[in-house]
């Protein structure tokens, strides 16, 4: 997602007691040319005095300065820009990263409540909360800020919201006419949908949850991850979900193969769905989908309804021929779109119980780990295996019978299923497992509070800390910088020495257990499990024999083959899992 300007505040936006340097649009084309110059960012800042940071803004707003400076009069191109409380600016640029993040929903009431509250909790933090300027959130205030930041599709006091449920209204049955037209089948209509997800986040009476809002250490931004799903209206596929981290490698994956998370991991810096990493999913999308239709015996042709954020671009219905998409209409979301009609509320109930379900295990025994250790030591790898799971729960059923107000005429009832009733009893599941764990204070209406709350509802704290760690990345690329890490391996030797000591515990099960059925069953069901593992050894030892048997035919033909030499080598070639004496 290309960035909005105004990201960084101008003249680096510290937090000192003097006010804000303005410069003019003199000096600022003097800096743009010094630029152009090829000169480096750190003697233009050592010539001028001015942050690096500043200039940088400068350098990246280079054609918007250029044409300023040719519209307006050379008196008034030399005067300074007049100059913006550094609040205002904080709070726009604060503002901006929570619409980004609400992607749709906003209308001016809900922008303007954001920014009196941003500004307040910025006006309370002052040094000098009496000297700073009052502010109102005016309608010309929030034309300019659109302005600024390039939220132009935004609406006033919501004003469409006729039009939007007109349009929910009509759009079905448009949507079943093209499917009828066109011959598509129920395996052949996908719906996509992406939703934000603190993975480290409990209900608000757990004694983690009140630790970490007035402790040290990571903020809930930081443990945001978006997740999009996908599945097909009968609900017959379900694609690998996809989790976007704000890590290109983070501590708890180094070394690990990515293919093997059971999920398609992708990076932002903000940890939010991009138009890029949108475009790169869905290439990889459409051959599984094409396979799947091969399986089926159906002809490759792909129905794919999905919003229409700005993360994901128009030109994803370029990249196939075969494969037609449908933007829902703003606002509709909600209203119609298939996986919000339950899909994504059971998902996440599901991954809550889960996680509870996993930290009970964790700290259950003898010698286990507490709560808060367990808790520290939770990161995205853990999360990402909850995902994995929680979106395996989600049954065929639910996924075709949310498709009921999209495709009315098509879709078959299920009696005694009802996404919303299944859900009322994963939430009663969490609340029971959080006493389990402890949290006896856990109440359900702070667990609905966490399933229900916006995912993208960050206090002025938490969206501070990621703007910095943001644009910390943006300048030092650690990721980039920091040395690869080694991939895991498997040793062979080490194994075999692990296969063997399961197999001796196994045996003395059976040997020691009055109950015989129990050991059989118990033993058969670990050996069942250890099998892909067992013919990893098999074919690595086939391998190793193979490369033996080939050293020796060439050591032999440098030696001078024997009389019998030639047939043994031929064997040995024709059948590689021969074994030849040396």
């Amino acid at each position: 997602m290309s960035k909005r300007p105004g990201s960084k505040l101008p003249g680096g936006g510290g937090g000192g007691a003097g006010k804000r340097k303005a410069l003019s649009i003199k000096e600022k084309l003097d800096i743009i040319k010094r630029f152009e110059g090829n000169e480096r960012t750190c003697d233009i800042s050592r010539a001028t005095g001015l942050k690096e940071s500043t200039l940088r803004t400068i350098r990246d707003n280079a054609v918007k300065i250029k044409e300023t400076s040719r519209t307006g009069t050379g008196a008034s191109a030399a005067k300074s820009i007049r100059g913006r409380p550094r609040e205002i600016e904080e709070m726009e640029r604060l503002l901006s990263l929570w619409m980004e993040g609400k992607r749709s929903g906003t209308t001016f009431l809900t922008a303007k409540g954001k920014a009196l509250s941003i500004y307040a909790d910025l006006k309370r933090k002052s040094s000098n909360p009496g000297e700073v300027a009052p502010f109102r959130a005016s309608c010309g205030w929030f034309s300019g800020f659109k302005h600024r930041y390039n939220f132009q599709s935004l609406q006033l006091l919501g004003e469409a919201a006729s039009a939007q449920l007109k349009a929910a209204k009509e759009l079905p049955a448009l949507i079943q006419k093209l499917v009828k037209e066109e011959g598509y089948t129920l395996d052949q209509i996908f719906n996509f949908d992406e939703t934000g997800l603190y993975y480290k986040r409990m209900p608000r009476r757990t004694y983690i949850s009140r630790a970490e809002k007035h402790g040290p250490g990571p903020k809930a931004a930081k443990d945001r991850v978006t997740v999009l799903l996908g599945a097909n209206a009968s609900g017959d596929l379900k694609l690998k979900p996809v989790v976007v981290y704000r890590s290109a490698n983070p501590q708890a994956l180094r070394g690990v193969v990515r293919a093997s998370l059971g999920v398609h991991y992708r990076y932002s810096k903000k940890g939010w769905m991009t138009a890029q990493v949108c475009i790169d999913i869905f290439a990889e999308f459409f051959p599984v989908l094409e396979d799947y239709c091969k399986r089926k015996n159906l002809a490759f042709k792909i129905l794919i309804i999905i919003d229409n954020a700005p993360s994901h671009p128009l030109t994803i219905a370029e990249l196939n021929p075969n494969v037609k998409f449908i933007f829902l209409p703003p606002e509709t979301t909600s209203l119609i779109q298939p996986l919000g009609q339950g899909v994504i509320a059971l998902f996440k109930a599901y991954y809550l119980r889960r996680t509870f379900k996993m930290l009970l295990a964790a700290t259950g025994g003898e010698n286990a780990e507490t709560v808060i250790e367990f808790w520290k030591r939770f990161n995205i790898k853990m999360a990402i295996d909850i995902i994995v799971e929680a979106w395996n729960d989600v049954t065929r059923e639910c996924l075709h019978r949310v498709w009921k107000k999209m495709l009315p005429d098509l879709i078959h009832e299920f009696k005694g299923f009802e996404p919303s009733e299944q859900l009322k009893k994963i939430k009663a599941s969490c609340v029971d497992l959080a006493k389990q764990v402890g949290f006896e204070g856990v109440k359900k209406k702070d667990v609905d509070e966490l399933l229900e709350a916006p995912p993208d509802r960050l206090s002025s704290e938490d969206m501070r800390q990621l703007a910095a760690e943001g644009q910390v990345e943006a300048e030092d690329e650690e990721e980039e910088d920091s040395p690869k890490a080694a991939p895991r391996q498997l040793d062979t030797v080490q194994l075999s020495d692990v296969l063997g000591v399961i197999e001796k515990q196994l045996q003395w099960l059976e040997d020691n257990d009055y109950n015989a059925e129990r050991s059989r069953i118990v033993a058969r069901g670990v050996r069942t499990n250890l099998e892909p593992y067992r013919r990893l050894q098999y074919e690595r030892r086939r391998l190793a024999k193979q490369q033996k048997s080939y050293v020796y035919l060439k050591r032999r033909e440098v030696n001078g083959p024997s009389t019998s030499g030639g047939a043994a080598s031929r064997l040995a070639l024709d059948t590689p899992r021969s074994v030849i004496p040396q």
